[in-house]
């Protein structure tokens, strides 16, 4: 039953042809679990706790940094440096006290995604990494579940219903070959136009609303793409691929994707030789001869960068392999140590470069654990 408070609060909603008080009963049982509280969540949260969705969930390890608010919306520059889960946690029960807000700031791995997801109706997909997204995935599959995909990029997005019922495809049926990070780079490597977050986060709350009051028509088995730009959408078709759908455990995610941070050389492996951040300023202090490349974009170099180093951008190292010394020691570091290992990888390959080394975290290590001056994003 809805309360009086509740009643005069949905009134607008309550009125509409297909809701009415049985429609907001359904949003007010359901339990909905956001995954990622950042660009795509912030809208989805904001607007699924504004029509009452009566339990929501929200899962983010991470804490709010300036360079978030340019699309975070639900933060404010006071909360730099604080929880995003329990932020907006904070934010979306004061914005409806009706409503159960569940926070869980950590991570979603293999050993906690299905006792956290199991207690939600549907699952909200705001990550920004395969890995993850991979993940929500298995796990809905397993739990027979529903989830609502969303993905941005600059200026481009989609937005999908996977699982939702027997016949529908799963994300593996539209990705079943995670690309590699240079196909699909985050939005701290490729930058993203803030309204497109809100533009897709809140298509991915719309279909959340008609799934739960079982109106409309969702986008099960339709990806949609929108293009902000030039304001042009469209829709492609999605099969069900039946060998991508028989999931029978979850498995390391991070290895699946090929992300995994690169680890320190096994002398009996020809892995990837890494050097901290504390050795490398140790180096520095000591003068040491190392030569030091920058292989971000120009744009993320400007906002920060070692006085040591010279930007040579990742899609740009074949053409400056003669920049590069063969013979002297060479630390390669970008914003956290993905695209790094990669160039790295290329220059072992066409250089016979030996003394090649990856700076563990890249950019963002420095800034938080050497130099604090050093701005983040």
């Amino acid at each position: 039953m809805l309360t009086p408070d509740e009643l005069r609060r949905y009134n607008r909603q309550l009125i509409l042809p297909n809701v009415g008080t049985q429609g907001q009963e359904k949003l007010k049982s359901a339990k909905v679990l956001v995954v990622g509280a950042g660009g795509l969540g912030s809208p989805v949260l904001q607007y699924l706790t504004a029509a009452g969705v009566g339990t929501i969930g929200i899962v983010d390890a991470d804490n709010v940094n300036i360079s978030n608010l340019q699309r975070q919306v639900i933060y404010r520059t006071t909360d730099a440096g604080k929880s995003k889960a329990n932020v907006s946690a904070e934010i979306l029960q004061q914005l409806n006290p009706n409503i159960k807000v569940n926070p869980y700031p950590i991570y979603l791995h293999r050993e906690n995604a299905l006792a956290i997801m199991g207690n939600y109706d549907i699952i909200v997909d705001c990550t920004d990494n395969f890995a993850t997204r991979y993940l929500v995935n298995d796990a809905c599959v397993l739990l027979g579940k529903p989830f609502i995909y969303g993905a941005i990029f600059r200026y481009e997005g989609q937005v999908c219903t996977f699982n939702l019922t027997e016949n529908s495809p799963t994300y593996r049926c539209l990705f079943p070959v995670p690309p590699t990070a240079e196909e699909a780079p985050n939005c701290a490597e490729a930058g993203v136009f803030g309204i497109l977050a809100g533009m897709i986060g809140l298509y991915q709350g719309n279909e959340v609303l008609k799934i739960i009051m079982g109106i409309g028509e969702t986008l099960d088995s339709k990806l949609l793409m929108v293009n902000m730009l030039d304001s042009q959408s469209r829709i492609i078709k999605i099969k069900k691929r039946f060998d991508n759908t028989k999931i029978t455990q979850l498995i390391d995610y991070e290895e699946f994707c090929n992300t995994k941070p690169p680890l320190v050389a096994d002398k009996k492996e020809n892995t990837m030789k890494t050097i901290s951040v504390q050795e490398l300023k140790h180096a520095f202090d000591n003068q040491a001869d190392i030569f030091v490349i920058d292989v971000r974009e120009s744009y993320e170099y400007e906002i920060c960068h070692l006085e040591q180093a010279i930007l040579i951008p990742m899609n740009e190292i074949s053409e400056n392999l003669d920049m590069i010394p063969l013979h002297k020691k060479t630390v390669v570091y970008c914003h956290h140590g993905m695209r790094s290992a990669n160039v790295i990888k290329y220059l072992e390959k066409n250089m016979n470069h030996t003394q090649l080394y990856n700076l563990v975290g890249g950019i963002d290590a420095w800034a938080n654990e050497i130099d604090h001056e050093v701005p983040t994003y």
